[in-house]
């Protein structure tokens, strides 16, 4: 989490993985973040940026695809466990080549307006032309993004039932989004250490504080090249801000919200309970309900308990 500047008010979130308490202090001017920024940002505007994907969730999503009799709810069940997937789906759907009137908000709608047969065809496009995660150094760590990620999506979107019931489709991606660039910093990280023989090997709290200074950034600059829409970007742009900053904007509340429980529930990080008290996010979508918040929090963990296991080779 980047630190509050002097004077403002504390930011009531938490970092890309929760795990903001084990991360290093980085400045904005530190060589190797600096360094990582470029990469990223030069490989988003050729179009050619490596976010991984883990294969235990990529690979049975082309056997899925793969059955001619799938329904659209099957689909969408397996797809929206995947990022990267849900947004090279997203950006499609809202591309010049099939956008309509209205932009697409929910991946439902996007599936809905690509069909299945393209769905595949992008699915499989995919997987030969992006990379995944197939090592296992840093593997426990994308690991534990894409549960943080997965979880908050869940988190936002059964918030959303309970709270702004319009707003449940995009809260899931506000979620599931709300940290995309964070996979692609640790590839970037690699692919210097591997080149610029003056970057040593960055340890863990080194990656986690790099994340955290630069993912909220560049995961904007994502989302817009995805057509994502505004209000996703906004909510995003605003996670790591005071509670002030987000006054009004519901789906911003309901990101920082479900952050929080998904580090409560300890989904890619250390549990850490919330604190009604002094987490205002809550009050402002009137769940500062504990006996909700536990009811909540039932429904995301079974909903991660349909998403694929982790081999242990992928950790060790």
């Amino acid at each position: 989490m980047l630190r509050p500047e002097t004077g403002r008010e504390p930011a009531q979130s938490s970092g890309a993985t929760g795990a903001e308490n084990d991360a290093a202090s980085i400045d904005r001017d530190d060589p190797v973040a600096l360094q990582v920024c470029r990469v990223v940002q030069d490989d988003l505007r050729a179009a050619q940026l490596e976010i991984p994907r883990l294969p235990h969730v990529a690979a049975p999503i082309l056997e899925i695809l793969s059955n001619p009799n799938i329904s659209n709810q099957e689909v969408l069940r397996i797809v929206r466990m995947d990022p990267v997937l849900s947004g090279r789906i997203m950006e499609r759907a809202n591309s010049a080549v099939f956008a309509g009137s209205q932009s697409v908000t929910s991946l439902s709608t996007a599936i809905l307006r690509l069909g299945l047969l393209r769905v595949s065809e992008i699915a499989l496009e995919l997987s030969s032309e992006m990379k995944v995660y197939h090592g296992r150094k840093r593997g426990t760590l994308l690991e534990r993004l894409w549960k943080f990620s997965l979880g908050t999506a869940l988190a936002c979107e059964s918030l959303a039932q309970v709270s702004v019931r319009e707003a449940r489709d995009v809260a899931f991606l506000t979620g599931l989004f709300h940290a995309v660039a964070s996979p692609a910093i640790v590839t970037a990280i690699g692919r210097l250490e591997r080149k610029i023989p003056a970057i040593p090997p960055q340890m863990e709290d080194r990656v986690l504080g790099l994340m955290n200074l630069l993912s909220t950034d560049l995961t904007v600059q994502i989302l817009n090249s995805w057509f994502l829409p505004k209000e996703i970007q906004t909510a995003v742009r605003l996670q790591n801000g005071s509670v002030r900053e987000r006054k009004g904007i519901p789906l911003a509340h309901l990101l920082v919200c479900g952050k929080l429980l998904a580090t409560e529930l300890g989904l890619g990080t250390s549990p850490k309970p919330i604190n009604l008290e002094t987490s205002k996010d809550f009050w402002h979508l009137r769940l500062d309900d504990r006996e909700v918040l536990d009811h909540v929090s039932r429904l995301v963990l079974t909903g991660m308990e349909s998403t694929p296991k982790t081999p242990h080779s992928v950790l060790e």
